[in-house]
């Protein structure tokens, strides 16, 4: 009789190891990133972190290679190819601007400003966009709401951050010198709203980095366990069937005994 719970038992233990690993995040959240790489040559490169919950978003963005101590206006583009453009895309005069990118990453939805509005109205308002420190790096991090459009949008995978700034001339600062007048707005310069970063969000996988899983995905992680389970429940199996076969002869072996 001990040896049959013995058995039982057994093949319950391997059964409860395995179970599917649960997501990373109980509710709506989706998370995503992106590696920013440069445009027209600025050698400026950043990663952002974008956690989307319902209609909130939480912003994350380090840069570093920008125009030192000048403000870079950045925003969600959404409505192109979902796409970086390359240096093809840029005019006769070789330098890449904003509505000459917009194909690839679409229009303004979002404004990354650090204070107040943040609709595609604030597109240009570089007086509350980022200014990069005295190495030319940028650290931003932002809480906001969005309209629900843009927010499914960025679930999606479907919307680009483009960080904009570049110097031209090498002097240090934007001037009309190093370019002329943005075609966005003709009282700023154009190195003032030409891109200097581009990258595309993309969606974290579903669950996330299944913990203790050496960096397997939360899939992988269950069909390890899976594997690990199925062996463990033939072994257990295989003991709980001798140790069955062990019992009846002991029973055989006392009733010879009696007998």
């Amino acid at each position: 009789m001990h040896s049959r719970r013995i058995g039982v038992v057994a093949l319950a233990i391997p059964m409860a190891l395995y179970a599917p690993a649960a997501p990373a995040l109980a509710d709506d959240t989706t998370q995503l990133h992106a590696d920013l790489t440069q445009l027209n040559d600025t050698g400026a490169t950043g990663t952002a972190e974008v956690s989307i919950s319902g209609t909130e978003v939480t912003v994350d963005i380090t840069s570093h290679g920008l125009l030192a101590g000048q403000p870079h206006a950045q925003h969600f583009h959404i409505g192109g190819s979902n796409t970086c453009p390359d240096m093809s895309a840029a005019g006769e005069d070789g330098r890449l601007n904003t509505t000459e990118g917009a194909p690839s990453y679409g229009p303004i939805k979002t404004s990354l400003t650090t204070e107040g509005d943040t609709s595609a109205d604030s597109g240009l308002a570089v007086d509350r966009m980022p200014a990069a420190d005295a190495d030319g790096s940028v650290s931003y991090s932002r809480t906001f709401e969005v309209p629900e459009d843009v927010a499914a949008s960025v679930k999606a995978g479907e919307a680009v951050i483009v960080q904009h700034g570049v110097d031209y001339n090498g002097n240090g600062e934007y001037d009309f010198d190093g370019g002329g007048e943005s075609e966005l707005d003709e009282s700023l310069p154009t190195e003032a709203t030409d891109p200097a970063t581009c990258g595309q969000l993309t969606p974290a996988p579903e669950g996330g980095m299944a913990a203790g899983a050496g960096g397997m995905t939360a899939s992988e992680a269950d069909m390890a366990l899976l594997a690990v389970g199925t062996g463990l429940v033939a072994a257990a199996g295989t003991a709980a069937v001798f140790g069955l076969r062990r019992s009846r002869a002991a029973e055989v072996s006392g009733r010879d005994a009696v007998l």
